[in-house]
């Protein structure tokens, strides 16, 4: 991993960046992740992580953002076959001053408190909601980091594809996940479906693994 000191300049930032070596920035403050993050803006290359004081920037891979793609595509497939609304926030920045926090999921979702999501223009020091799933799609680095911070969020569904599996983790009462097989938030879905499918996602052709996906969703409603 790269280590460096504190600085303001994309480019210094990015210098020695790569998906293997994400950047790690100690003893950052609340308002130097804030200039940095600024000067990142809404940036889909990177992925910004605070936690107390550890900054961390990640860079992203086409593979990284395929799968990505497949979620998002699964998600309004059930949508549409299941008449559900489901809100998309895709990376939007998670942020808590006051816990000294921030991140920047993959991808995330209101479905239960969907009805309650107002959708913003701007990206609070203290998240108002917490999306009730988030994802993370660990192609070159792992997101074992992610826990503590979805955790003090209070997400309630955090959602892990590592090692070619997607994994589903519960937030219990203790502030620990729990790993599950079949997610609380979207029932009809298991870990072993949604692995199927990516992978497959990963080696065949898009239409066809979209098709089957609707296929097999409406014979499983």
């Amino acid at each position: 991993m790269v280590t460096a000191e504190v600085s303001f300049s994309k480019e210094e930032l990015i210098a020695n960046l790569t998906p293997q070596n994400p950047l790690l920035l100690f003893g950052v403050s609340w308002a130097d992740y804030e200039k940095i993050s600024e000067e990142f803006g809404e940036s889909n290359s990177f992925h910004i992580t605070f936690n107390k004081g550890l900054l961390t920037i990640m860079p992203v891979t086409e593979i990284h953002e395929l799968l990505i793609s497949l979620i998002e595509r699964f998600m309004t497939i059930i949508s549409l076959v299941q008449g559900k609304n489901i809100v998309p926030t895709g990376k939007a920045t998670m942020r808590s001053k006051r816990h000294n926090i921030a991140a920047e999921p993959d991808a995330s979702y209101f479905i239960k408190k969907a009805a309650n999501h107002h959708i913003k223009n701007y990206v609070p020091d203290e998240i108002e909601l917490v999306p009730d799933i988030v994802v993370e799609i660990d192609v070159h680095h792992p997101s074992d980091d992610k826990f503590e911070i979805y955790s003090e969020f209070g997400v309630p569904e955090f959602w892990q594809y590592d090692d070619e599996k997607l994994k589903i983790f519960k937030l219990q009462e203790n502030a620990r996940y729990k790993e599950i097989e079949r997610s609380e938030q979207l029932p009809v879905l298991t870990s072993a479906i949604l692995t199927e499918f990516l992978n497959r996602g990963l080696n065949e052709e898009q239409f066809k693994v979209l098709t089957d996906f609707q296929n097999w969703l409406q014979e499983n409603e």
